[in-house]
């Protein structure tokens, strides 16, 4: 029982050339197969479905979508819409403005207590580290400890010469 084809509206030439330009690998796929349809290089579904490596069954839903749709249905991807993010924006926008205060925060742990505390949200210490270091771009204002070193050029030249003196003994 062999399906016949649905009648292709594009050249092969200009499917050829769109193929090539088409950066997506899954649209190029599809594209690729509607050339192939075109040309007359695929005499069936099942030989269509065996050049390029995928079932009969994706060959029909594909052709179905060329007939019903055209090129533009063809090459529409649909992608799932995936999970709303727990950090609304405008709890991003009042975090922000909070980091960029000069007293800021002291650690990771300040920041999840503040969330849960102002704003309701009870988030893992990973995910509120990822969330301010790498999706906010912010560092903590904690004050850290100086090198001992540092403290030694700090200090008036007749400390510093006693203090290198003791060293040395």
């Amino acid at each position: 029982m062999n399906k016949p084809f649905p009648s292709i509206v594009e050249s092969p030439a200009h499917l050829h050339q769109q193929l090539r330009r088409e950066p997506d690998a899954k649209r190029r796929q599809r594209l690729q197969a509607l050339y192939l349809v075109a040309s007359g290089q695929a005499r069936s579904r099942l030989a269509l479905a065996q050049l390029l490596a995928v079932h009969r069954h994706t060959i029909h839903a594909w052709l179905a979508l060329y007939k019903d749709g055209g090129l533009s249905a063809l090459l529409t991807l649909k992608t799932a819409p995936g999970k709303r993010p727990a950090v609304t924006p405008a709890v991003l926008n009042k975090l922000q403005a909070r980091l960029s205060q000069p007293q800021g925060f002291g650690s990771y742990g300040e920041i999840q207590q503040y969330l849960a505390h102002d704003h309701k949200l009870s988030l893992a210490y990973s995910t509120v580290h990822a969330l301010v270091r790498y999706k906010l771009q912010a560092k903590l204002k904690a004050p850290r400890r100086s090198p001992p070193k540092k403290n030694l050029k700090t200090l008036p030249s007749s400390r510093l010469r006693s203090a290198r003196s003791s060293k040395r003994a």
